[in-house]
């Protein structure tokens, strides 16, 4: 399977899995009152398929430290962002 036609699948993937939980926490008795626009669904759709994202991402990042393509990942993303982390603790 090619890289692209993999991303293609795992993002269809995570869209439809964030649509089921947005409906389905929509459907419960604690939000039932709520009445959410179309816009507000998808934007909770691209959060829960965000963190589903990140937390793979994270999963695979933590399994297979010490292979050189995996730890070359880690750090660009702490090179990308240690400016960023930086000014938000300080």
């Amino acid at each position: 399977m090619s890289t692209k036609l993999l991303v293609i699948t795992m993002t269809n993937s995570l869209m439809n899995i964030s649509k089921v939980l947005a409906e389905q926490s929509a459907n419960t008795q604690l939000t039932e009152n709520a009445k959410l626009d179309p816009t507000a669904i998808s934007k909770l759709n691209y959060e829960v398929m965000y963190k589903m994202l990140e937390g793979e991402v994270e999963k695979l990042i933590l399994e297979n430290t010490g292979n050189p393509l995996i730890d070359d990942f880690k750090q660009r993303i702490v090179n990308k962002f240690s400016y960023l982390i930086q000014k938000l603790t300080s």
